[in-house]
């Protein structure tokens, strides 16, 4: 009996994980994955964001990738999902793994790829703006890069406010890449998360922007067929040619020469 039970604790405890997987995620202009999760000690959490974004000058759309894994701090990828969407406007957002895993020895990995192809249009990119790891691992020594990096307003805004509550086993936060001009993506993740103490942190984001050319239409080799001219009648509509004219041609020179018989047998001799 207490055996059946066990079973049933741990299935129905694996439907609510794999249920809180699928909640845990949208794809969408703003694009999100697993804040506010995960707050039991001991649990470890994964998102991982790849976004291709297609921008010109009549709008613009977006492919996403999201893989999200929820299990044991030592083996977070105990349950996985992925999803692939294509979107009809380009992802300007990215919020993810936020106020998640804060009981003790928690850890937390999250990520964010972001591609922007412009088409047939200037860039205009410039170093990424980085705000990241302010207020963090009870001020220890860490691995974050750029550091300090406290820029108002920033691209990148991550890992602050978090890992703290003493035995800090990582913090490692990275932002790299570039923006663009116009049609940035803002990224904000693993703030304010995994404060339970022995905390391990590892999140990075990077940004690249591309332009592409704009596809040149084609035309057919196939000539079309040209039409017959509109003021000349075919063959077999023309009249059927006439005798008639030769016939009276012919009796004007018997009287031509009947006329001058006349005349020359009449002349005296």
């Amino acid at each position: 009996m207490i055996m059946v039970l066990t079973v049933g604790a741990l299935l129905l405890g694996s439907l609510s994980l794999a249920g809180g997987v699928t909640a845990a995620t949208t794809i969408a202009p703003t694009t999100t994955c697993s804040n506010g999760v995960d707050d039991t000690p001991g649990l470890g959490l994964i998102c991982q964001v790849t976004i291709v974004n297609r921008i010109s000058a009549q709008g613009g759309s977006a492919r996403v990738t999201v893989r999200e894994c929820h299990g044991a701090a030592g083996v977070p990828e105990t349950t996985c999902t992925t999803q692939t969407s294509s979107l009809t406007s380009p992802v300007t957002n990215v919020t993810q793994c936020n106020a998640s895993t804060n009981g003790g020895g928690g850890t937390l990995r999250c990520s964010v790829w972001v591609t922007n192809k412009f088409i047939g249009m200037a860039t205009g990119a410039s170093a990424v703006t980085v705000n990241q790891c302010v207020g963090s691992g009870d001020g220890i020594a860490n691995n974050c890069d750029p550091f300090p990096a406290t820029t108002s307003g920033a691209t990148v805004t991550q890992c602050n406010g978090s890992a703290n509550g003493g035995t800090l086993v990582r913090l490692e936060c990275t932002a790299s890449g570039t923006e663009p001009s116009s049609h940035g993506v803002t990224i904000n993740q693993c703030n304010g998360s995994t404060n339970g103490g022995g905390a391990l942190v590892i999140c990075s984001a990077t940004v690249s922007n591309v332009r592409v050319a704009a596809a040149t239409p084609t035309t057919g080799s196939t000539a079309a067929p040209t039409a017959p001219p509109t003021d000349t009648a075919p063959v077999s509509d023309l009249p059927a040619p006439s005798s008639m004219p030769i016939v009276l041609l012919g009796l004007s020179v018997l009287a031509f020469v009947a006329i001058a018989r006349t005349r020359f047998a009449s002349r005296p001799r």
